[in-house]
């Protein structure tokens, strides 16, 4: 196996790549040009556009509508087939913009490529394109330019390079030239400076090691590339769910014709009957309702910050059960900050009404410091640590600008990185002081102190470094003359913890998703201590769980992984790919998973979860590749998106229950009386009435459902869990048969008296019509009865069931839709006959949801003795 570059010395990295520091010559360009090809990211092959088009119409459901359509307008409902024309437009054109925008996440990605890049070649320095950097190049960066490929350094002065977009760390990495004796994270490969990566300080020289596809963030491009867009748990369930209608309406629509015929009706109206009846089995209004009720939840999310940018994920959030999240500027604030000031006596985490002794801390971090400072006292220019040490000295009350204005700085010996340490010389109106800051060992070692105070102070560091904290030391002493490069007989003065704090609404969100029955997972590039301290903080280490690092990753199989994963809360000092498996595993586990990240490094994890969630504030590529973008860069808006996901869920379940339950009444109505050899009891027309009209408005009102209060109290659902489960069936059943039996029984009686024919049809019509808009109240919730629902909660479903009463009148009333749908004026005591048979079927009901209910009670009861 090939040493990695970070591994290899300056000579033999050189020697391998035929390098020097003059540069390559243009033949040797040209022909490593053939070799490893030019220096971009891998573009994948883009997908026709008439070919994600035509995809749309292929799902069970979609067949099952241009089923719909044909039959309608073969028995020349021409109004019916309009509508289900309009739901499979709908369907098809959210179906093609979510696979379009698939296509452009890899693309996202190509906007990190850097246009330019300064090379030694022919011993003359230049600027080329960067696509037409090859390896054996030798690169010239600055502060303030983009690494334009993967670089081994040569040459280092003070050079630090944000590393963010790959690991997702909060701070810059100080870089230097020397090997490294084993395998490291990226984020500890200090001797390379990788393509994309902001140099933020200092300058650097080094050779190019890798091109295009074969950099860390080529890789990347690949595995987003690769990594292939899976069905959600709901389009899965779906379309099971539409095969196996599929497969019943087909067997209903013959079975019932094969009947008809048998029985000696004419081939015509048996004809009429068998499409009225599959059209009215098809829940051509469930696709309508579907795009609704995720149009309405992603309404609700974006009200909570939550822009979910493919519909069908506004519904996947509420199935989700393992959140897997990165740390900074997500958990975090994602801007560094002071955390503790620490003196010998006193550790303060406030700076406000601070003591003297914490306040010279802060004027020193303040005057010691590069960091330019606004008129804005918020805003900062500068390295995130000088700026964090700006913002916590103004938090006490300091105005940093006129401190320096009143205590010019009259010399200096910058900050670098062999040094650890800077040193500044200042006029003050005491006389001339001398401030260092640093790393603390270098500044200890230049401070007067016994070897109590030593040891205290040492102890005070070690706790800070516990914590996770970066720890800075700061001193000072009167001084007049040269600046010395190392000072001595210094007095320390204290302190500083630095660290990226956690946000306020980071631990009660977490505590919200865990009572919620979702784990959530820490994946970090950052260093085990510091991923520990912040899993501490937020809530996330408990019941002994583990924190997993990723070297440690790297020796455990996929299947290890996998049996392990549900042990480990915490992942520190991880790279892209191992995010990749950790998603993975948990799939593997059947668990529903979201990635919340801003990132480059989170692009492919994003990509290979169910969920992928970017923060506001992250990168296009973060953006591109996401479901979901939390606007305020707030934990707490994925809370309230998987609570509107759950009730989304809910939703369609209710509109599902009550579409297909009225559909089986009807289908066992009319296939009843074939079998009985009794004269239909409903006519085709009529079907499609209540099945287009009826129950349009209210299946559609259904949608805005608010939800049900304990929601969020429910643990999460196997994504394997069917759309209409055991309970929705029994339902279905219980419906069907209570109304076909009392229909059958009233259509029997009316039979043997007086009536025509024609008045019992439009006694049992508007009997079904009126028990469909009675019984919706009952199937707005599975877990409460229609007794502790509030009936106002949802003025739309009242305005329905209103219209659709009125319409009903209508059809009954009205001389020229009497002759139309072949009805007849109903007399007050048909009425009561309706009314009295949709009261039984609602209390019928709302018994078998009781029955279910104490159920689930016992369950749960057994659950927790």
């Amino acid at each position: 196996m090939k040493t990695p570059w970070y591994q290899q010395s300056r000579t033999q990295v050189q020697k391998t790549l035929e390098a020097t520091k003059s540069g390559l010559t243009a033949d040797e360009v040209r022909v490593r040009l053939r070799q490893y090809g030019p220096n971009a990211l891998p573009e994948a092959k883009a997908t026709p556009v008439w070919w994600v088009a035509l995809q749309q119409f292929a799902s069970p459901l979609m067949m099952l509508l241009l089923f719909a359509i044909l039959a309608s307008l073969a028995v020349g409902e021409g109004g019916d087939a309009i509508v289900i024309a309009i739901a499979a437009l709908m369907n098809a054109v959210v179906g093609f913009v979510q696979e379009w925008k698939a296509e452009r996440s890899a693309e996202a990605l190509r906007s990190y490529e850097i246009p330019h890049a300064r090379v030694r070649r022919e011993g003359t320095v230049r600027d080329v394109p960067a696509n037409e950097l090859v390896p054996g190049d030798w690169v010239l960066l600055q502060a303030g330019s983009r690494v334009p490929a993967d670089i081994r350094l040569m040459d280092v002065s003070d050079a630090q390079v944000d590393e963010a977009l790959l690991t997702g760390e909060s701070y810059p990495v100080a870089k230097r030239t020397s090997a490294l004796k084993k395998s490291v994270p990226l984020g500890d490969r200090v001797s390379m400076a990788y393509f994309g990566t902001m140099v933020v300080r200092g300058r650097a020289e080094g050779v190019v090691v890798a091109t295009g596809s074969q950099t860390q963030l080529g890789t990347i491009a690949t595995l987003v590339s690769t990594t292939e867009d899976e069905q959600t748990p709901l389009q899965r369930q779906l379309q099971r769910f539409s095969w196996t209608l599929g497969m019943l309406v087909v067997l209903v629509a013959i079975g019932t014709f094969g009947i008809g015929l048998y029985r000696g009706i004419e081939l015509h109206e048996m004809l009429g009957v068998a499409i009225a009846l599959a059209v009215a089995a098809i829940p051509e209004g469930l696709l309508i309702a579907l795009t609704v009720v995720l149009a309405i939840g992603m309404q609700r999310m974006l009200a909570r910050k939550a822009l979910v940018r493919r519909l069908v994920a506004a519904e996947t959030l509420g199935s989700v059960s393992v959140v897997c999240t990165d740390k900074t500027g997500t958990l975090t604030a994602g801007k560094m900050a002071v955390a503790q000031v620490r003196t010998l006596d006193q550790i303060v985490t406030s700076f406000t009404n601070v003591s003297d002794a914490v306040r010279d801390v802060l004027w020193i971090g303040a005057l010691n410091n590069d960091a330019d400072v606004s008129e804005d006292k918020g805003s900062q220019m500068g390295h995130p640590t000088e700026c964090a040490l700006v913002s916590a000295a103004q938090e006490s009350g300091m105005d940093v600008a006129k401190a320096r204005a009143v205590c010019p700085r009259v010399g200096e010996v910058p900050f670098t990185e062999e040094r650890k340490y800077m040193v500044t010389h200042h006029k003050t109106e005491n006389g001339e002081v001398l401030l260092v800051k640093g790393a603390p060992e270098r500044v200890f070692a230049m401070c007067r102190m016994t070897q109590e105070e030593q040891k205290a102070w040492k102890a005070q560091e070690r706790q800070m470094t516990e914590q996770g904290l970066r720890v800075l030391a700061v001193a000072s002493k009167p001084y007049s003359g040269k600046v010395p490069e190392l000072p001595t007989e210094l007095t320390c003065k204290g302190l500083v913890g630095l660290a990226d704090p956690l946000r306020d609404s980071t631990r009660p969100t977490i505590e919200q998703l865990q009572g919620a029955g979702i784990q959530v997972v820490l994946i970090t590039g950052d260093h085990p201590a510091t991923a520990r301290t912040v899993a501490a903080e937020a809530g996330l280490l408990v019941d002994g769980q583990e924190v997993l690092v990723g070297h440690e990753l790297d020796d455990l199989s996929d299947a290890e992984l996998a049996d392990r994963v549900a042990r480990v809360a915490v992942y520190a000092r991880v790279d892209p790919s191992h995010k990749v498996r950790i998603v993975q595993a948990w799939r593997t586990r059947n668990q529903v998973v979201a990635m919340i990240g801003d990132g480059v490094n989170d692009a492919a994890a994003m990509k290979a979860a169910d969920i992928g969630v970017a923060l506001g504030s992250g990168t296009d590529v973060a953006h591109e590749t996401s479901d979901m973008v939390l606007l305020n860069n707030d934990m707490s808006s994925v809370a309230a998106a998987v609570r509107e996901g759950r009730v989304i869920f809910d939703n369609i379940r209710t509109v599902v229950l009550y579409l297909i339950s009225d559909s089986f009444s009807e289908v066992i109505l009319v296939v009843g009386a074939l079998v009985l050899g009794v004269p239909l009891p409903i006519l085709a027309v009529q079907i499609l009435w209540i099945n287009l009209v009826t129950d349009g408005l209210p299946n559609l009102a259904l949608t805005v459902e608010p939800g049900d209060p304990d929601v969020m109290d429910q643990p999460p659902r196997s994504k394997d869990e069917p759309v209409m489960n055991g309970e929705m069936k029994v339902l279905i059943f219980l419906i069907g048969i209570v109304t076909d039996i009392g229909l059958f029984g009233l259509y029997f009686y009316l039979l043997g008296g007086s009536l025509d024919l024609e008045h019992i049809r439009t006694i049992i019509f508007t009997a079904l019509a009126i028990d469909s808009l009675l019984y919706v109240f009952a199937v707005r919730s599975l877990r409460r009865t229609v007794f502790q629902m509030n009936l106002f909660s949802n003025k739309w479903l009242l305005g329905a069931v209103a219209f659709g009463v009125l319409t009903q009148l209508a059809v009954v009333y009205v001389p020229w839709l009497q002759g139309l749908f072949g009805t007849v004026g109903l007399r007050p005591t048909d009425w009561l006959i309706v009314l009295v048979m949709a009261v039984v079927k609602l209390v019928a009901i709302e018994g078998g949801k009781e029955l279910f209910l104490l159920r689930q009670q016992r369950q749960r009861h057994a659950s927790q003795t």
